[in-house]
């Protein structure tokens, strides 16, 4: 009987033993991963729901310049985290950006394209010494339109300078019709 005793407290002190060693090996295993991937720049470990942080989304449009407060694509947490590698790989496609900021964390999606405020304006500029038109606000970097029969030196010194100025912007279609139709003059 003593000798069955002391072998079952030999196999618990075993089971125990290897219990620890596992247990042990695991959290060794878990510590050496090192920090949170996010699979996202400028973040390697934070966790918003233990910060408690305020998480703000915008949308940069690079060819205007403009920053317009948005929310998240459907399906995507509110937290800072996505849910799946797939996740991932889409807000990066996607041309979204993590900044930790002091206090909050910025989601930034830059967008190579003008405003939806910007997209209908219009405004006038030169090439190759013609009258051009250019889509988006005078200085912004939107897509020539078309280029008029206009020659530049056709043009009176009040337009020339107007239009190299940057002041010949219009803000929707008929006012760039009206603009082009006294222009028509100087063909």
């Amino acid at each position: 009987m003593l000798a069955v005793s002391r072998r079952l407290l030999i196999i618990g002190l075993l089971i125990f033993v290897l219990g620890g060693m596992v247990a042990y090996l695991t959290a060794k295993s878990n510590f050496q991963q090192g920090p949170l991937a996010t699979g996202l720049s400028g973040i390697s470990k934070f966790r918003a729901e233990e910060e408690k942080v305020e998480i703000k989304v915008q949308k940069f449009y690079s060819d205007c310049g403009h920053i317009i407060p948005t929310t998240l694509p459907a399906g995507l947490e509110d937290n800072w985290l996505p849910q799946s590698e797939a996740d991932r790989s889409f807000l990066a496609d996607a041309g979204w950006q993590l900044k930790q900021e002091d206090g909050y964390l910025q989601r930034t999606q830059e967008i190579d394209d003008l405003c939806p405020a910007c997209w209908p304006k219009r405004h006038l500029g030169f090439h190759d010494g013609l009258v051009a038109i250019y889509q988006g606000p005078a200085g912004s970097l939107g897509q020539l339109e078309k280029v008029t029969g206009i020659k530049r030196e056709a043009l009176p010194p009040f337009w020339q300078q107007k239009i190299e100025s940057g002041q010949a912007e219009f803000n929707n279609e008929r006012e760039l019709l009206q603009a082009l139709d006294s222009l028509d003059e100087y063909r």
